[in-house]
């Protein structure tokens, strides 16, 4: 039986947003190599997933960095620049050793799907 558009775009919307979810703190993760601060981080990822699913909110960020630094895997400090105070964040050491088990996980999964995806094609 085929699927029907509806049906269709019901199944992407859910798989976008399954997706969304699980490449958030990975991404932010992987933007806090280098010291940044939250609305930087935000635009960095609107930019890098425009069409994620619920749409990014400023809230979505900060709840992501709010459970990064209770986790100790990030490190924040406060700085005055031009006049406004700004939270800056950073990998700590067990962000970092997490970061590098995620990459490596990351690559074994998208070598898995391209395999796959080989595989389907002989």
């Amino acid at each position: 039986m085929a699927v029907d558009e509806h049906d269709e775009d019901i199944l992407l919307k859910k798989w976008r947003a399954q997706l969304s979810k699980g490449v958030l703190e990975f991404l932010v993760l992987i933007l806090l190599q280098k010291e940044r601060y939250g609305w930087d981080i935000l635009q960095l990822v609107r930019s890098l997933l425009p069409s994620t699913e619920p749409p990014l909110t400023d809230g979505t960020i900060y709840n992501v960095l709010t459970r990064l630094k209770r986790k100790s895997l990030v490190t924040y400090q406060n700085k005055t620049v031009g006049g406004r105070v700004r939270t800056y964040y950073c990998l700590s050491e067990k962000g970092k050793e997490l970061l590098a088990v995620m990459n490596k996980n990351w690559k074994h999964l998208f070598a898995s799907i391209s395999e796959a995806g080989e595989l389907s094609e002989k």
